[in-house]
C-alpha cells in the first residue's frame, strides 16, 4: 500500500500530533508499505528526505515558532500543501491519504479526494474540532460549516479518546467516529543509563540535586493556559508545608504561556522550588521521566496525551485532570481529579513512597499491554483495507 500522509507537523516541529505521526508512518512501513508524509519544513531540517520506503517532504510555510503556530500560519501550509499534493498526484499513485488533522490538512484531503478520487481518513488532534480552544472561537464560527463539509466526504474520522470522540459529535453528530488510542514506544523511555554523563549532570541540575530528600514532580507540554499549570504552581508552598517535605517541579517545554508562569513562580517566591528546562529533544526526554517520582498533567482539555503514555511509558503514576483521555489512561496508575484537588494528591503522594511506585508499575504494565504504536498503527490498517475494499466494489 502507498500511504500519503498530510499533516502540518512532524518531529522535531509540533507536539502531540507530530509524534503521532512519526510513529504511525514508522510502523506502516514495518509492516511493508510506502509511506509519503507532507509536512511543514523548518530551519534546520531537509526540505526533500528519503529513508527507504519513508519520504518526507518538507513545505516552506511561514512557521515561525518550532512548538507552536497561528490560524495564519496554517492557512499557509494548507494552501501550499494543496499545491504540492496536487502537483504529487500527478506522477503517482496513492492508495489512501491520512490527513492530520480536520484543519488544516482536511481541505488538503478534501481537494485530493474530489481531484484524485483517493480516499482520506481525518485523524481528529482536539484543536480541529469547534469549540476545542478558546482562542480560536471567532475562527471556529467561520470555518464550522466548511468543517462539516470535510467530514461528511472523509471515509474515515478517527478520535484517540472517548472522550474526544464525544466531543466531535456535540459538534457534529451525522457521521461516525471511531476511536484508536495513542500508542507510546516503551523502550524509548526507560532507564538508559546515562549514569556519569553530561546528559545526567543536567538532569540532576534541574533536579538541584534532589534525589530520595523530595518529592520530584515532572511536567512536559507546551506552556500554555490550557495546560493548567498557573492553577498548580500557588498551591505548592501549602503542599510543603503540610507535608514538610521539599518539593521540586520541573517543567520541560516553551511557548507562549511561559512568561506568565514565571511571573506566578517569583509572586510565590517558588524560585528554589521550580525549574524551567525549555523545550528539549525527543530524545531527551527519557531522562528527564526516569528521574521524577510523579508526573501531572493539569489540563483543561486533550484529545489523548502523548505525554501521560511517555510518562507511563518510564514507569511514572500520573496525576491529571479528568480530561478527554484520563478515562484510558487513569486506571489504578494515578489519580484523575479537579486541579482543586491536585494539593492533596500531592500531599498523598510525598506521604506515601509506596504509592508512587504501585502505582507507576500499573503504568508501566498498562502501556506494554494496551498502548503500542504497533495496535495503534494494525487498527489504522485495517480502516484503510476496509476503504480500499470497498471502492473495489463500486
Amino acid at each position: 500500500m502507498n500511504i500519503l500522509m498530510i499533516s502540518h507537523e512532524y518531529p522535531p516541529v509540533g507536539g502531540g500530533g507530530a509524534n503521532a505521526c512519526m510513529n504511525l508512518a514508522r510502523e506502516y512501513i514495518n509492516q511493508g508499505h510506502q509511506v509519503t508524509v507532507l509536512t511543514v519544513w523548518y530551519e534546520g531540517t531537509a526540505a526533500d528526505e528519503e529513508k527507504g520506503a519513508l519520504h518526507i517532504i518538507r513545505l516552506k510555510a511561514r512557521r515561525k515558532h518550532k512548538e507552536h503556530c497561528g490560524f495564519p500560519e496554517m492557512m499557509d501550509y494548507m494552501l501550499k500543501a494543496a499545491w504540492y499534493g496536487n502537483r504529487l498526484l500527478k506522477k503517482e499513485t496513492f492508495h489512501v491519504c491520512q490527513v492530520f488533522f480536520a484543519i488544516p490538512s482536511g481541505p488538503v484531503g478534501y481537494f485530493l479526494k474530489k481531484k484524485y478520487h483517493i480516499p482520506y481518513v481525518v485523524r481528529f488532534g482536539g484543536g480541529d474540532i469547534p469549540g476545542f480552544q478558546e482562542r480560536f472561537q471567532l475562527v471556529y464560527k467561520i470555518l464550522a460549516p466548511f468543517e462539516k463539509v470535510i467530514w461528511r466526504n472523509a471515509d474515515a474520522l478517527v478520535a484517540n479518546s472517548r472522550g474526544l470522540k464525544e466531543f466531535a459529535e456535540k459538534f457534529y453528530n451525522q457521521c461516525p467516529v471511531q476511536i484508536i488510542p495513542n500508542g507510546v514506544s516503551v523502550a524509548a523511555f526507560q532507564d538508559l543509563g546515562m549514569a556519569g554523563t553530561n546528559k545526567e549532570k543536567e538532569v540532576l541540575a534541574a533536579w538541584d540535586g534532589a534525589a530520595g530528600t523530595c518529592l520530584r514532580i515532572l511536567f512536559v507540554s507546551r506552556l500554555i493556559e490550557r495546560k493548567g499549570l498557573q492553577h498548580i504552581l500557588p498551591i505548592l508552598p501549602e503542599v510543603i508545608q503540610k507535608t514538610g517535605k521539599m518539593l521540586r517541579l520541573v517543567i520541560v517545554g516553551d511557548g507562549p504561556y511561559r512568561p506568565a508562569l514565571e511571573e506566578i513562580v517569583r509572586e510565590h517566591h517558588l524560585e528554589d522550588v521550580v525549574h524551567f528546562t525549555g523545550q528539549k529533544e525527543k530524545g531527551e526526554l527519557s531522562a528527564y521521566y526516569n528521574s521524577a517520582d510523579i508526573f501531572i498533567l493539569p489540563s483543561r482539555r486533550e484529545g489523548m496525551p502523548n505525554v501521560v503514555l511517555e510518562a507511563m511509558a518510564a514507569g511514572l503514576p500520573v496525576l491529571m485532570t479528568p480530561c478527554e483521555g484520563s478515562e484510558e489512561l487513569i486506571r489504578g496508575n494515578g489519580f484523575a481529579v479537579p486541579v482543586e484537588d491536585f494539593g492533596e494528591k500531592l500531599c498523598e503522594f510525598a506521604a506515601k513512597p509506596e504509592l508512587c511506585r504501585k502505582m507507576g508499575a500499573e503504568s508501566l504494565r498498562l502501556v506494554s499491554e494496551e498502548f503500542t504504536w504497533v495496535r495503534t498503527a494494525a487498527a489504522y490498517e485495517g480502516i484503510f483495507h476496509k476503504i480500499m475494499e470497498m471502492q473495489s466494489f463500486r
